[in-house]
């Protein structure tokens, strides 16, 4: 080849490369501009770790740290340990619900994806105990458990007399479990309150008597079901009054009892109603009062022996083994399970 067309060869090579001026390339006019990176994303509140039993169920919320409208849910699971459904009801939050199928530990993996965003990533321990472990037969008593799960003691007939219309004239064995469903919260209704430095303060209970119903709400809820108490009580001058949350009212002067229930046993609308008055003048010793109703709420019914938080004895300031055994054998059967003698084989067949 001659050198004048080498030459003109090297000065080809040296402008497609770019090559000794360094130019840069500038996007033609009115060509769109990139698309901007996607925003950061991420969960500001997600639960560590979940302890549900089997076959029964535990809810929790997830919150992204922007309420992104549109956004795709998904969950995965390391395990077959538990199931887990859940749905969007706004904007960057999630609700799910976990149901535990055999002992073990998984982790769930939640992810939220969406166009504009990085995808947020995160992950939940699950631990699925077995209920059965603890259950031991010996301890059951038939007539105790038609008792505080069936209401046998005050209602042993499909009688429609007062205190047993809830159960429509359903004799025992037609009626099923009632147990709450799921983990409520409380509101400690105190109507006429202001706020101080430390909490609400209200006219209906006293600070001592909002902080032994505080007391009573963890001991309840952790005696009868066996899980720890990880859920919200609020004091408040407004009551819940909706599902997913039990109700403590302070009842007026002119009622002649030491607690009960304005709802049903267990309802997933709760409201347990104490005599404050009374509990301050030593009329209704204020435990064993608040546990009583607090066991109804969850829904355990008033028992015959006098050794009990549910019967209508004063004298136990805590529940006894005895209804901390019946208590979870019931929510191991779970909300409206039918009448059965023997809960422990049932839930041996569930397991199966």
């Amino acid at each position: 080849m001659a050198p004048r067309a080498l030459a003109a060869l090297a000065a080809v090579v040296l402008a497609s490369c770019g090559g000794g001026g360094g130019t840069t390339t500038t996007p033609a006019p009115g060509a769109p501009a990139p698309p901007p990176p996607p925003s950061p994303l991420a969960w500001a509140e997600l639960p560590e770790e979940i302890t549900v039993g089997r076959w029964t169920a535990e809810t929790f919320v997830a919150r992204l740290s922007e309420a992104v409208e549109g956004a795709t849910y998904e969950i995965t699971s390391s395990g077959a340990a538990a199931t887990v459904e859940g749905e969007s009801p706004e904007p960057g939050v999630f609700e799910g619900t976990v149901t535990g199928v055999e002992a073990g530990e998984v982790t769930l993996t939640l992810t939220a994806s969406h166009p504009r965003f990085e995808t947020a990533t995160g992950e939940i321990g699950i631990i699925v105990e077995d209920q059965l472990a603890g259950f031991d037969p010996e301890l059951f008593e038939l007539e105790f458990w038609r008792e505080m799960v069936f209401d046998a003691f005050i209602c042993p007939t499909g009688s429609s007399s007062p205190g047993c219309g809830s159960h429509r004239g359903l004799s025992v064995e037609e009626r099923t479990v009632q147990v709450y469903p799921g983990r409520p919260d409380f509101v400690i209704y105190t109507p006429v309150v202001f706020e101080d430095e430390r909490r609400f303060r209200g006219s209906a209970f006293s600070d001592s008597q909002i902080e032994e119903i505080e007391d009573g709400i963890r001991d309840a809820w952790e005696q009868l079901t066996g899980l720890p108490f990880t859920q919200t009580i609020r004091v408040s001058a407004t009551p819940a009054e909706q599902e997913g949350w039990i109700d403590v009212w302070a009842v007026s002067e002119d009622r002649g009892f030491c607690s009960g229930l304005l709802s049903d046993v267990g309802a997933p609308l709760g409201t347990a109603l104490l005599h404050a008055e009374r509990m301050a003048e030593g009329g209704c010793p204020p435990r064993n009062v608040i546990l009583f109703v607090l066991g109804s709420a969850l829904g355990f019914y008033p028992v015959e022996a006098a050794d009990h938080a549910l019967s209508y004895s004063v004298d136990a300031l805590d529940f006894s083994e005895m209804e901390r055994y019946h208590a979870r054998l019931a929510f191991a059967l779970g909300r409206g399970a039918p009448y059965t003698d023997d809960p422990l084989a049932v839930l041996e067949r569930r397991a199966r």
